[in-house]
């Protein structure tokens, strides 16, 4: 039964149960994983308000705009009209009401300052909490632990945290030309180094002959250590992976209105997911983008089993197939899209000179200045 995109996905999100065993790992080889619980701050930071400046605390007053620098200690508050000196990050003490930068401030002598008529209350003040404060959720559960979140993480002293164990996928690329070592397994790298950008960790990458006895050993095999099995190729109507489908395996889907990744299955085996793509390279790697990417994400617990995207403005006219979701690979600036040159289904190389790729749905063409959804394959660049 052919099926739309967002039934696929609804299916995936529905059917597909999500992992939940977890480890504890050091902050640095935490990066990337998804966090299993919230973590709130415990204390608020800065713990006192700071300077921001090199220079000096004044104790405000609107009369004068000359101040009497102490020297510790200090009385408590610092009487108005009255400074001392503090570097950057120093704890002001109580009294004090703004701060002036070193290069704003005129010396009359080692005991006395003239600051200009433009001082404001709090100027180069950082308040208490005004980083974080204390009980603020500063890492949420089913979060991608970045590099950001590891900064929030680190100030409060904590030098550990709970992750979502990695999901375990093993990739079977399936192909007679691939066993006989006439064409190289580029698809099964390819999506190996997708699946570890996302998080996840791939067991087995291994290659069968198109042998409906064999594929089936093979994924046994295979299914006593994965989470989730990835296989390619053989997916043509009387080609062995599809009659498999038909006859040995539990489908979720088989049929999904999406382009170039048409024929693509989702299935149950021995109890474990097993995503189906085509053998086309280009059909494989954007197929992974459209239902693979979903699939980790579900088995990660995301909250949102689609990634995020941008709204960019098209450059070139789109051609591209009606009743279907079609995925167009292109480069976008973060403004702009222009799609690749060529994006039929066999294409090898082209994903090398793209940087994300848009969706497309029932329509025939995209016009230039149009504005459409895009996706990065992994992060947006920094501007």
């Amino acid at each position: 039964m052919l099926i739309s995109y967002q039934e696929a996905l609804h299916i995936i999100q529905t059917q597909i149960k999500p992992l939940h065993g977890k480890q504890t790992l050091p902050l640095l080889k935490a990066i990337n994983r998804i966090a299993s619980s919230n973590v709130y701050a415990k204390f608020a930071l800065p713990k006192h308000p700071m300077s921001l400046k090199e220079g000096y605390g004044i104790a405000f007053s609107p009369e004068t705009n000359v101040y009497t620098l102490l020297k510790p200690p200090y009385p408590s508050p610092i009487p108005m009209g009255f400074g001392v000196k503090l570097s950057t990050g120093q704890s002001i003490p109580r009294g004090i009401t703004a701060v002036i930068a070193e290069e704003d401030a005129l010396l009359e002598h080692s005991e006395r300052i003239k600051t200009t008529l433009h001082v404001t209350l709090e100027q180069h003040i950082k308040k208490e909490g005004e980083d974080i404060t204390k009980g603020e959720l500063i890492l949420q559960q089913f979060e991608r632990i970045s590099a950001q979140k590891i900064t929030a993480l680190s100030s409060q002293g904590i030098s550990k945290v709970i992750a979502l164990q990695k999901p375990i996928i093993s990739i079977l690329s399936i192909g007679n030309q691939l066993s006989t070592g006439e064409i190289y397994n580029s698809n099964a790298m390819s999506l190996a180094a997708r699946i570890i950008e996302m998080g996840a960790k791939i067991e087995a990458i291994e290659i069968c002959e198109e042998d409906e006895t064999k594929i089936l050993e093979r994924l046994r095999v295979l299914c006593q250590k994965a989470d989730c099995i990835i296989t390619t190729g053989a997916m043509s109507k009387h080609d062995a992976m599809c009659q498999l489908l038909e006859t040995k395996m539990t489908p979720l889907f088989h049929h999904v209105r999406i382009a170039p990744a048409k024929p693509s299955a989702l299935t149950f085996f021995e109890n474990k997911p097993i995503l189906h793509l085509t053998g086309l390279p280009l059909s494989c790697m954007l197929g992974f983008e459209m239902l693979g990417v979903p699939l980790i994400r579900q088995l990660q617990q995301q909250r949102r089993i689609i990634p995020d995207f941008m709204t960019c403005i098209n450059q070139k006219r789109i051609t591209c197939k009606n009743n279907c979701m079609s995925a167009i690979p292109g480069y976008s600036d973060g403004r702009n899209f222009v799609s690749a040159p060529y994006y039929e289904a066999g294409r090898l190389n082209i994903l090398s000179q793209c940087n994300g790729y848009t969706l497309i749905e029932n329509k025939e063409s995209i016009e230039e200045g149009e504005e459409i959804p895009f996706f990065y394959f992994t992060h947006p660049p920094v501007s």
